[in-house]
């Protein structure tokens, strides 16, 4: 597995493993909403782990769900998921933020050129 793909699977693991202290979903009966949204976020790490060719554009729609939804949670996101996941994501970066990653994304293009 690409390390990228590793790092996007194992942001959502642990994100998905830190949300279930908090409320609605630390509840022992959850609403059907947070039911709905935890099965496809269990869909979704199934597919990232079997790399299928659409999980980025599903990891999108958890993201922007989860914030849209959980907005009291969203300090548990590790910004580079958003920029990893991309899309509709990246609008939940700040500008500085998104510099900062292209100009990583640039430096790490440039180390993998052959000199």
């Amino acid at each position: 597995m690409e390390s990228r793909t590793q790092y996007i699977l194992d942001a959502f693991a642990d994100l998905r493993q830190r949300i279930a202290e908090h409320a609605p979903f630390d509840q022992t009966d959850l609403a059907e909403e947070e039911l709905d949204f935890l099965e496809k976020w269990d869909l979704l790490i199934k597919d990232i782990e079997a790399n299928t060719h659409d999980y980025t554009f599903q990891a999108q729609e958890i993201l922007s769900r989860f914030i849209r939804c959980y907005a009291n949670l969203v300090p548990l996101i590790k910004r580079e998921l958003l920029w990893f996941t991309g899309g509709e994501c990246l609008h939940f970066l700040g500008d500085e933020e998104i510099t900062l990653y292209q100009e990583m994304e640039e430096r790490l293009y440039e180390s993998r050129q052959p000199k």
